[in-house]
């Protein structure tokens, strides 16, 4: 099972110089399996790469992708998805209900004027909704080779995390991004260790990490966590591999690295995550 970040920097895209190495695209990332599937999380800035690689597949291109929410960060990258504009490409789309509004509304009215010229009827691509509960069945959801588990996590207006498990080898990815763990519940929290951990420790825990201690006051209620709230989640769930996802728009190069430095410090297991990273596991 191979993970690909399309995009890692929160709120807002970046494009001058200073933050090329860690990317400036938001949101989006890609699991692929060893036998073909694909899942695509989120759809920020970064999907655009990511959809050209699975469109290189030619008419055989197929996909699920999953949404976390529908701030516009993780969804601004959608109607530039290659594979909407592809004949003979199939694409799944699922995530729980929130506030009441399903995917397939939410995606329906970004396709729709004013917005965008393309409507949903006029894609090329096969597209189907799925419809899942915001609580996760006792059993996973399958999609080809994966296995997938969800569970809620505190954000404003809400956020899904999700658990890809490729059953053939194992592997495990745990994608937490947009949670602010001090303001977590008991129960919140629970749950989303339980995740990480079960049915094994997850071989790779992706997590929100925007903010430091020493200055997360300012922003506290707003939804993200803190880096040194990621390295408390990965010693005490046991993962294998903790990676820092959702940069602060304003931080450069310069300024992750030195952080990436803090962290690994922290938990030698640890990095920031990258545009255009590959991770085997």
């Amino acid at each position: 099972m191979k993970v690909i970040f399309g995009g890692v920097r929160g709120t807002s895209c970046v494009a001058q110089p200073e933050f090329s190495r860690f990317g400036g695209d938001t949101t989006s990332l890609l699991v692929e399996g060893s036998a073909g599937g694909r899942i695509l999380i989120d759809a920020g800035t970064g999907i655009r790469q990511l959809g050209e690689r699975i469109a290189a597949a030619g008419s055989e291109s197929r996909a699920l992708l999953l949404m976390t929410h529908y701030h516009l960060d993780h969804v601004m990258g959608l109607p530039s998805l290659p594979l909407l504009y592809q004949p003979g490409a199939s694409l799944l789309m699922a995530s729980p209900p929130r506030a009441g509004r399903t995917m397939e509304k939410v995606v329906r009215q970004i396709m729709a004027q004013p917005y965008w010229p393309v409507q949903m009827e006029d894609l090329h691509a096969s597209i189907r909704f799925l419809k899942w509960k915001d609580v996760a069945p006792k059993a996973p959801a399958r999609f080809g080779e994966f296995d997938i588990r969800w569970c809620s996590v505190h954000h404003p207006g809400g956020c899904t995390a999700y658990r890809v498990e490729e059953r053939e080898s194992g592997a495990s990815l745990v994608f937490a991004t947009d949670i602010e763990w001090a303001l977590s519940s008991p129960k919140e929290k629970k749950t989303f260790l339980k995740l990480c951990t079960e049915p094994v420790p997850a071989n790779l825990l992706v997590m929100d990490g925007q903010y430091n201690r020493r200055g997360y006051a300012p922003f506290k209620g707003w939804g993200h966590s803190t880096w040194e709230d990621t390295v408390d989640v990965a010693r005490e769930t046991g993962v294998g591999t903790l990676l820092i996802t959702h940069h602060a728009p304003r931080n450069t190069d310069q300024q992750l690295r030195s952080l990436e430095g803090l962290v690994q410090k922290a938990f030698a297991r640890a990095g920031l995550a990258r545009a255009g990273q590959e991770v085997s596991l």
